[in-house]
């Protein structure tokens, strides 16, 4: 067999193959049993019918097509061991010449992983934001705490901003209530604008036992199908009721915490805020590494790669929106947006997602990584409890659709990753003192495919 390869860019080449008829005949074999195998010949048994007799009852054109599906995938397979490719997609090919007995020749178009030439990363730098919790931050955790124990007193006096009304709500198209948009004793908060802001100019300054009756066009995505119609909204205000906070002070702090003082309450939120701003800038360090990384290494992303993981990123896109009760165009005309400048966005995001992925693999490869039985449980240990779901069922699952590999793959990238970030040096923003590979390694279940992290802010609880 002779293979010859014309490269046409970093990720794309073409092979061409010349196999002898003594080389593509165990495949033709191989066809005629197949064949055999599967049509019915009166006077022969099944899987037992000759090779003219198969070429005279289907044609030459249907064995000559069953030979080039057993001999093509094998013969490629042969070529790309031999060229060192890394295929990523299934090849284009085009038989230039074959006929029954004959010698074939093909060629085949296909996208590969590139070659990556890794710079010295003992040279990245960056810096690593402050963890500190502010006065502000602890103040803003102390605010929501107030919020969450203040309490609701009637007034009589005229409704305003921050007050809450309770009210009975009735919405009707033609006449006919929209049962999801109606409702008796509702608490609304003035200032809300839910479901439309109508709604909030038409209650200020309302008192009890005031009616208001107005129209209104119901927001895409609320209302079902009555969505984008005008509708009647008939409110009756039963009761207006001013939001009363209780004062932060001592007696706050054992009310709403185990805590005996506020100075006591504020050491606590302040640690507690230094704990989610130490991962949230372990995180930042990964992606500030991962950027420059982008910048540095030059790597062409497989058109194949970056396409599949658009269609990816599409189709979270439409979960989301279809989980917001919204359709995709609803979307882009809320947002002004057309579907090419989406489709721009998406490729942009699949692209340095791609190339991302190709660079950490590479690391991963040259520091042979490997990933154990036990690091692969523990992830899924780990996504099965974000999904609160079975750790064996979900293994079973992703092994059915062929997806632990991927899994796999997330944690080699994930380590090579911690690598990066293990040979930069990192300094803090708040001190001068320099700090070598100062972002935890550990941090990482909260990176994304490519090996970016996604930023997780949880709200703090007393």
């Amino acid at each position: 067999m002779k293979t010859s390869l014309t490269r046409h860019s970093a990720s794309k080449v073409r092979v061409q193959v010349e196999a002898t008829s003594e080389e593509v005949e165990p495949a033709v074999q191989r066809a005629v049993r197949s064949l055999s195998n599967q049509v019915k010949v009166p006077g022969f048994r099944k899987g037992h019918v000759p090779r003219k007799v198969l070429e005279t009852r289907l044609g030459a054109e249907a064995l000559r097509d069953a030979v080039l599906r057993e001999a093509i995938p094998e013969l490629l397979q042969k070529a790309t061991e031999e060229e060192t490719l890394a295929p990523v997609a299934p090849p284009q090919v085009e038989v230039t010449s074959y006929d029954l007995g004959a010698d074939l020749s093909f060629e085949a178009t296909v996208e590969v992983r590139p070659e990556i030439e890794l710079p010295d990363f003992a040279m990245l730098s960056t810096t690593r934001p402050s963890s500190k919790a502010t006065p502000e931050e602890i103040d803003d955790q102390l605010k929501r705490m107030q919020d969450r124990f203040s309490t609701l007193e009637p007034v009589q006096r005229p409704a305003r901003a921050g007050d809450y009304m309770l009210v009975d709500i009735h919405t009707t198209l033609h006449g006919n209530e929209i049962a999801e948009l109606s409702g008796n004793d509702q608490l609304y908060e003035l200032g809300s604008a839910w479901p439309v802001k109508e709604l909030d100019d038409e209650l200020a300054a309302k008192r009890t036992g005031d009616i208001v009756k107005f129209n209104a066009t119901i927001p895409e995505g609320l209302g079902g199908e009555h969505a984008g119609k005008e509708v009647t909204f008939q409110v009756l205000v039963k009761e207006v009721r001013e939001k009363k906070l209780p004062p932060l002070d001592d007696e706050f702090a054992k009310t709403s915490s185990e805590f005996e003082t506020l100075d006591e309450l504020r050491d606590d939120l302040a640690q507690r805020i230094e704990k989610i701003k130490a991962v949230q800038a372990d995180a930042e360090v990964r992606n500030r590494i991962l950027e420059q990384v982008l910048d540095d290494v030059e790597v062409e992303a497989p058109e194949s790669l970056v396409q599949s993981e658009m269609a990816y990123r599409l189709q979270r896109l439409e979960e989301q929106l279809r989980a917001a009760g919204l359709a995709l165009d609803q979307y882009l005309t809320s947002q002004n947006l057309t579907e090419e400048q989406i489709e721009a966005d998406l490729r942009g995001q699949a692209d340095r997602n791609v190339r991302a992925q190709l660079i950490l693999e590479e690391v991963g490869r040259r520091e042979g990584f490997q990933v154990s039985e036990e690091e692969l449980r523990e992830e899924v240990r780990y996504h099965a409890e974000t999904l609160r779901t079975d750790p064996d069922q979900l293994a079973k699952e992703l092994g059915e659709r062929g997806r632990l590999m991927a899994l796999a793959g997330d944690i080699i990238r994930r380590k090579a990753l911690n690598l990066l970030v293990e040979k930069a040096e990192v300094k803090d923003e708040d001190s001068s003192d320099e700090q070598a590979g100062g972002a935890s390694p550990g941090t990482g279940k909260t990176e994304g495919p490519g090996g970016q992290v996604e930023d997780e802010s949880p709200e703090l609880g007393a």
